[in-house]
C-alpha cells in the first residue's frame, strides 16, 4: 500500500456539509491500493456512563462502508453521504489492503494488527473534526442556473440595429483581420431584433459582455459603469432587452469588470491630473508621480510596449486598464454601488465577474451579501481558470466558468491529441472530485469564449468533433454555454479573432450544425439524467468511450477510424429514434451515438 497516496483534507472538498444534516467525505488513496474502507464516526459529546466510565457511543457503532467512486491515473476516490442529525462529527478511516489494514486520523496513520490495542483507536483526539454544521456556512446558489441554456454574445459583433445610426465598417468584414479597435455597429436593439431566433434556438440565457461605457470594442475598459455604451444605445434600451429577454423567459448575465477599468475612467484620469493631490490617488496601485513614463497616441491613448515595466498595476500589462485597489473604502463603495444599481433599476439575474481571481476575496464577500441583500436569486459567475475551490464556499461565487472542463475536452478532442480517451475519464474524475456535488450542478460549462480560439476552428473545422465536445457539456453536470455563432458554424482563432461578427445570411449558415444544437437544446431541456453529477464510464480505449448518465448512455469515437462498440442493446437511438435491439452499429469515424434504455 503507497502509504504516501493516503490523503484526506477537513473542511474543503473533501469534507463538506451537502445541506443542513449531511457531511460528505472523500478518501484519496493510492490506485487499486484498498479492498475496502470503513468510517468510524459519530457525535464526539455522545457518550454514556457505564460501571463508571464514559464511554463514547461511536465505538459500538457498526462501521460505515464507503464507496470506491471515481479514479485516475494514480488514486482512488473513496465516498460516503453521512446524516449527522446533531451537525456535529468525529471521523477516522480503516483502510483495508490485500495484505494490510490502516487506521487514519488526523494526527497519525497508523496499521492495524492482532496486537493493535482496541482502545488506540478510539482516541477521539487523533480523529477528523466537523465542529458545527452551521445553517449560515451553507453553499446555496439560485436553483434555476441549473437548468440554464447559456448563450454568450459578445455585443459589438453579434447584430447591429439601424435604429443607431453611425459610421462602421462593412458587417463580417474580414479582409484586414479582426482588432479591437474596430467597430461594426453590433448593438443592444440589434440583439431585441434577434430574440425570436434566440428563443427558437431554445436558449434561456444570455450572458453579455461588457456594455459599459468605454473606448474600445470589447469595453472591459470601462469609463462609466453607470452607463450603457452610447455605440450600444441607452440605459432605456437595455432596460427594454431586459424586460423582453424576461417575456421569453431568458435570464440576463452582465459582465462585472470590477478587476481594472479603463485608462479613460475619471478617477485615473484626475490622477493623471492631479497626481498625488487626487483624492483618488490611492483608489490605484502607483509606484510614483513620474508613472506616466511611457509615449501616447494622438488620441492620448498609451502606446502599449510588452518590454516596458510599468509604474502602475494593471491588467496583465496593459496600461489601458489600470487595476483598482478595492480594498480603499472609495473604490468598495463605488464598485457596490454599481452591482446594486443593475439588479435594482433593470432587473438583471446574474453577474459574471471578470479576472475574479485577482480580486480579493474580502471584496467578493460583500458582493455577494450585498447583492444577496437585495435579491438572493441572483446567480454570480467568477472568471477563474484554475483550480476555484477557495470562491465556491458559498460566501463568494455560486460558480465559475468552467475552462477546467473545457481544457480536458480541447487536450482529447485536438489534433494531435494530448490525452486519450481513458486519460480523457481520469481528468473529468478529478474534476467531478475536486467541485463538491451541490456546487458541480450550478458551475458555466463551456467549450470556447471570447478568450479562446473558437471550437470549430481549434478542431481544424471537424465538425464530428465540434459535435462531441458540445454533446459532453450538454451532458455533463452543470449549465451549458454556447458562444454566439458556434451553432451556424462560425470561426475564429484566438481573441480578437474568434471575435468576429455574427453571420445572419442565411445561405451560410451550417444547416446541419444548427439542426444539431437544436435537438441537443430540446434533449438537455427534457432529460434531466443529464444533469446529474454522477457519470458512469463503460469503457475507454484508444480515442473512444462510452458513458451512462441515468437512462441514456452516449458512445463516443473522436477517432479517425471506424469503431465497434462492445455494448448491447435494446436501446433507442435518440437521433433516428430506431430501435436498437441488440448489437450497435458501427460508429463512423468523429461521431457519438445517444441511446436511450428501453424495455422493448
Amino acid at each position: 500500500m503507497n502509504l504516501a497516496a493516503i490523503y484526506h483534507l477537513p473542511k474543503s472538498h473533501m469534507a463538506y456539509a451537502y445541506d443542513q444534516e449531511t457531511l460528505h467525505l472523500y478518501l484519496q488513496v493510492g490506485k487499486n491500493d484498498a479492498t475496502k474502507v470503513t468510517l468510524i464516526a459519530g457525535d464526539p459529546f455522545d457518550y454514556r456512563l457505564e460501571n463508571g466510565v464514559y464511554l463514547w457511543n461511536g465505538r459500538t457503532k457498526p462501521a460505515i462502508k464507503m464507496e470506491k467512486v471515481l479514479s485516475n491515473k494514480y488514486h482512488d476516490f473513496w465516498f460516503v453521504s453521512l446524516k449527522v442529525p446533531t451537525k456535529r462529527q468525529k471521523y477516522a478511516f480503516l483502510i483495508h489492503g490485500l495484505k494490510s489494514t490502516y487506521f487514519y486520523g488526523s494526527r497519525h496513520l497508523q496499521k492495524v494488527t492482532s496486537k493493535t490495542p482496541p482502545d488506540s483507536l478510539y482516541v477521539l483526539f487523533d480523529y477528523f473534526n466537523y465542529p458545527y454544521i452551521n445553517d449560515q456556512d451553507l453553499f446555496v446558489a439560485p436553483a434555476w442556473t441549473k437548468n440554464t441554456i447559456w448563450y454568450q454574445i459578445f455585443p459589438e459583433r453579434f447584430s447591429r440595429s439601424e435604429k443607431i445610426p453611425g459610421t462602421y465598417l462593412p458587417w463580417g468584414s474580414i479582409e484586414q483581420g479582426i482588432t479591437n479597435q474596430q467597430f461594426f455597429g453590433g448593438n443592444i436593439p440589434g440583439i431585441i431584433e434577434k430574440l425570436a431566433y434566440l428563443h427558437d434556438l431554445g436558449i434561456t440565457g444570455i450572458y453579455l459582455t461588457p456594455l459599459f461605457k468605454a473606448s474600445s470594442s470589447h469595453k472591459y475598459d470601462t469609463i462609466d459603469y453607470l452607463m450603457i455604451d452610447p455605440q450600444f444605445g441607452t440605459n432605456e434600451d437595455f432596460k427594454e432587452l431586459v424586460q423582453k429577454c424576461h417575456a421569453l423567459g431568458i435570464k440576463v448575465m452582465l459582465d462585472a469588470v470590477f478587476n481594472h477599468c479603463g485608462w479613460f475612467h475619471p478617477w485615473f484620469q484626475d490622477v493623471i491630473k492631479n497626481k498625488k493631490q487626487s483624492p483618488y490617488w490611492d483608489c490605484f496601485y502607483i509606484d510614483d508621480e513620474d508613472f506616466i513614463d511611457f509615449p501616447l497616441d494622438q488620441n492620448q491613448r498609451p502606446i502599449r510596449n510588452p518590454n516596458h515595466r510599468y509604474k502602475f498595476r494593471t491588467f496583465a500589462t496593459t496600461p489601458m486598464m489600470p487595476k483598482w485597489n478595492v480594498s480603499h473604502p472609495l473604490v468598495e463603495a463605488y464598485l457596490l454601488k454599481v452591482g446594486t444599481y443593475w439588479v435594482q433599476e433593470y432587473q438583471i439575474d446574474a453577474w459574471r465577474l471578470d479576472v475574479s481571481d485577482e480580486v480579493s476575496h474580502e471584496f467578493w464577500r460583500k458582493f455577494k451579501k450585498t447583492i444577496q441583500a437585495i435579491n438572493p436569486e441572483v446567480y454570480i459567475v467568477g472568471e477563474n481558470w484554475d483550480n476555484a475551490n477557495p470562491w465556491l464556499l458559498g460566501d463568494q461565487f455560486d460558480a465559475v466558468m468552467n475552462y477546467r472542463l473545457a481544457y480536458s475536452l480541447w487536450n482529447f478532442l485536438e489534433t494531435p491529441a494530448k490525452i486519450d480517451a481513458l486519460e480523457f475519464t481520469y481528468a473529468i474524475n478529478t474534476l467531478l472530485f475536486k467541485y463538491p456535488k451541490h456546487v458541480a450542478p450550478h458551475m458555466f460549462n463551456l467549450v470556447d469564449s471570447h478568450d479562446t480560439p473558437r471550437i470549430l476552428t481549434r478542431l481544424h473545422n471537424n465538425l464530428g468533433l465540434m459535435k462531441i465536445a458540445y454533446l459532453f457539456i450538454f451532458t455533463f453536470t452543470g449549465s451549458p454555454a454556447l458562444f454566439y455563432g458556434d451553432e451556424i458554424g462560425l470561426q475564429g482563432h484566438h481573441d480578437p479573432d474568434c471575435r468576429r461578427c455574427m453571420i445572419w445570411d442565411d445561405s451560410k449558415h451550417n444547416h446541419e450544425l444548427l439542426a444539431f444544437f437544436k435537438w441537443l437544446i430540446n434533449l438537455r431541456k427534457r432529460a434531466l439524467d443529464w444533469q446529474a453529477v454522477t457519470i458512469k464510464w463503460l469503457y475507454a480505449q484508444a480515442k473512444a468511450f462510452a458513458y451512462e448518465k441515468g437512462a441514456y448512455v452516449f458512445v463516443i469515437n473522436a477517432d479517425q477510424h471506424e469503431h465497434h462498440s462492445p455494448l448491447k442493446g435494446p436501446f433507442i437511438d435518440l437521433v433516428s429514434q430506431n430501435l436498437i435491439k441488440d448489437e450497435l452499429p458501427t460508429l463512423l469515424p468523429y461521431s457519438f451515438l445517444a441511446l436511450q434504455k428501453t424495455d422493448c
